[in-house]
């Protein structure tokens, strides 16, 4: 057995040194000063002092775990993470997960409930990417299927269509074909489906397609055909036509407006 012959307090605020038999032995957390009622005069067995140095490492990967959920929500595997961080033992790490669980500070079906609403509204993103971020973060399968299944297809339908009327001002130049395919990349990157994506560009209400069509085609037919000047004109033809082509033009309107370009030659 081992006498507490001294109790002083540490620089540190909240922290005290612990001397037995008249040595500095060890230091500990106000909180777990108070659990174990140690004072001056106080007798401990060896088994009572290394429950009392374990309770300490707790107390102080506890304030480790609750500094990083001060910030946002996390996860169990995410703060998991930042104790290894820290090097705290695996023995201590449990104890404060299971602590924190219980006071309700680590619920991962919270975590992931909260994220999809978020990405319903900040920085949209589908079902897709979603899944695989909360996957990472370390949500159980389950919980991921019951976070999800708050995001409806009707909501899912409306985002989508929103980020493709975006994407299509971005593309207004491009050829119709092209500007879809552009936008179904956009949206399967984004973590939509790609029925989910064709949907949305179905959804697309824009006005004047077919002179935006010809406009665009027009500009870059314009372009190509004084690149290929110096070429003979069969050469000439088939180098515009197979540079429209590329950028996703019909070959009807690509006939159209060649022949247009060639009667102005004329």
């Amino acid at each position: 057995m081992k006498i507490i012959t001294k109790i002083s307090v540490q620089k540190q605020a909240g922290r005290y040194n612990i001397d037995l038999d008249n040595q500095f032995a060890f230091g500990v957390s106000e909180s777990v000063l108070i659990k174990y009622g140690l004072a001056k005069g106080r007798e401990l067995d060896d088994d009572l002092i290394a429950d009392i140095k374990l309770s300490d490492e707790v107390a102080k990967a506890m304030r480790v775990a609750l500094n990083y959920l001060g910030h946002s929500l996390r996860t169990i595997k995410q703060v998991q993470l930042k104790m290894n961080d820290k090097d705290i033992p695996e023995q201590v790490q449990s104890q404060v997960i299971s602590q924190l669980e219980a006071q309700h500070y680590l619920d991962d079906l919270n975590y992931a409930m909260h994220y999809v609403a978020t990405k319903k509204t900040i920085s949209p993103k589908g079902p897709i990417v979603i899944k695989m971020a909360l996957k990472q973060a370390g949500v159980s399968d389950s919980d991921i299927e019951e976070a999800l299944a708050t995001y409806t297809v009707e909501e899912q339908i409306i985002i989508a269509t929103q980020i493709a009327q975006k994407a299509a001002v971005t593309y207004k130049r491009e050829s119709m074909r092209s500007k879809q395919q552009k936008i179904i990349t956009a949206l399967a990157t984004k973590g939509f489906s790609f029925d989910m994506a064709q949907n949305a560009v179905s959804h697309l209400e824009e006005e004047n397609d077919d002179q935006s069509e010809l406009e665009n085609i027009q500009r870059e037919a314009d372009k190509l055909w004084r690149r290929y000047h110096r070429d003979d004109n069969s050469k000439r033809q088939f180098k515009t036509k197979k540079g429209l082509y590329a950028k996703g033009y019909t070959s009807d309107l690509i006939d159209s407006v060649l022949a247009n370009l060639m009667l102005e030659d004329d």
